[in-house]
């Protein structure tokens, strides 16, 4: 029995220290801790910062804003300068628009006065044409009657009855007779070119101008119009452009009055660089935010361990106090002295870390996990080979342990 007791506790002794020995030689991290990239939210203008979100390690949602930048001594000089001229080319605008209606009404009057007057000379030169044309008639009627006095002068001259002078009587009527004919058909023709201009709107006489007054009023007033109208597209044209303008001048007036800071992934408040109501510079740094979407594990391992790993090697993490094993990939070998590299994590490393050498792991299920999906700052192990436990812990975990 002795010698049996002997053989079991070498047994045992020498399994520990093989278990002891292979897990050292298997290759594990000495620590492990999830980390994740940090961002420093700055203040992109000058003012009085206000915080949404108030509790260190608040979670906080894509393009949720978690500060405003608000500042109330901004010189909006130029802002009040365009609303002026744009009262400005109101009132003018206005003004111009009462002149054209003035100038339109004022025209009106003048258009029925111009109207009157050429109904009247077109009546006038009507009367005027049947007057002539009576007198037509008339003088027609007389050279008929003188040429028929002369045929009869003729024939009695003829027998020696009338005597000569009485013929030659005979024939100045005959010729003043058809001469004023002529002469009052060709009234009659003048006055017929006088009424067809006249209702064209275009007045010819000897004591007047080819325009009575109140037409030339209307060609005043209309050139007049055209020049408001002008003057009014001007005016238009200049209060749309300094609409515009005082648009894109109130949209920087709010981009530089009132900044809202919104985080670009899901993540966490990790420390306050400012307080509520401070009044901050432009750039100055407000919050630290841990990015949950860029979850990764640092660990540290020995120079031995680090001499044999390589980027894109498999790995396996296990956290402290939880029996799950996730599988990593190795995306950075920091090597010793790595204290720059966190310098945007959120972990920053120990004295301990930064005398050995640098691991960094990409743990996917990690992020998966809604648990450990930003558990930043907890701990573990990383084991980069098997070791003479691995399937003991293969075992227990596939029961649940």
């Amino acid at each position: 029995m002795k010698t049996v007791r002997i053989v079991l506790g070498a047994i045992l002794l020498l399994g520990g220290l093989y278990i002891i020995v292979g897990e050292y030689l298997s290759g594990t991290s000495a620590d492990a801790t999830i980390n994740a990239q940090t961002s420093v939210l700055r203040a992109p203008i000058e003012g009085t910062a206000e915080f949404s979100v108030r509790n260190i390690g608040a979670r906080v949602a894509p393009e949720e804003t978690v500060a405003r930048i608000v500042d109330s001594r901004f010189d909006d000089a130029r802002l009040i300068d365009l609303e002026r001229s744009r009262s400005n080319l109101e009132a003018d605008l206005t003004r111009l628009k009462a002149q054209a209606a003035a100038v339109e009404e004022a025209r009106k009057i003048l258009q029925a006065q111009a109207q009157s007057y050429q109904d009247g000379r077109v009546r006038q030169l009507f009367s005027r044409i049947a007057e002539a044309q009576a007198a037509l008639n008339s003088a027609e009627a007389k050279f008929r009657e003188a040429e028929s006095a002369l045929d009869r002068t003729r024939e009695l001259s003829g027998r020696g009855v009338q005597t000569a002078i009485t013929l030659d009587r005979a024939k100045a009527q005959y010729d003043v007779a058809q001469q004023e004919i002529a002469s009052t058909r060709e009234r009659v023709t003048y006055l017929s070119a006088e009424l067809s201009s006249a209702q064209n709107g275009v007045f010819i006489g000897d004591s007047y101008n080819d325009a009575p007054f109140s037409i030339q009023r209307i060609r005043e007033f209309d050139l007049k119009l055209s020049e408001i109208k002008a003057d009014a597209v001007n005016a238009e044209r200049r209060l749309k452009l300094t609409t515009d303008q005082i648009t894109a001048e109130r949209v920087r007036v709010n981009r530089l009055t009132s900044a809202d800071l919104s985080a670009e992934n899901p993540g966490i408040v990790w420390n306050f660089l400012a307080s509520g109501g401070e009044h901050v510079n432009r750039g100055q740094n407000l919050v630290r935010l841990v990015d949950c979407s860029a979850v990764m594990v640092t660990a540290s391992v020995s120079e031995r361990v680090y001499s044999d790993l390589r980027v894109g090697m498999p790995a396996r993490f296990r956290l402290n106090g939880d029996s799950r094993i996730f599988s990593a990939t190795i995306t950075r070998l920091g090597g010793s002295g790595a204290a720059s590299l966190y310098d945007t994590l959120a972990i920053g490393p120990s004295p301990e870390h930064l005398t050995r050498f640098d691991v960094a792991l990409n743990v996917p299920e990690l992020a998966n996990d809604p648990e450990l999906s930003c558990s930043v700052g907890r701990t573990g192990r990383v084991l980069f080979s098997s070791g003479p436990l691995s399937g003991i812990r293969e075992t227990f975990s596939g029961f649940g342990l």
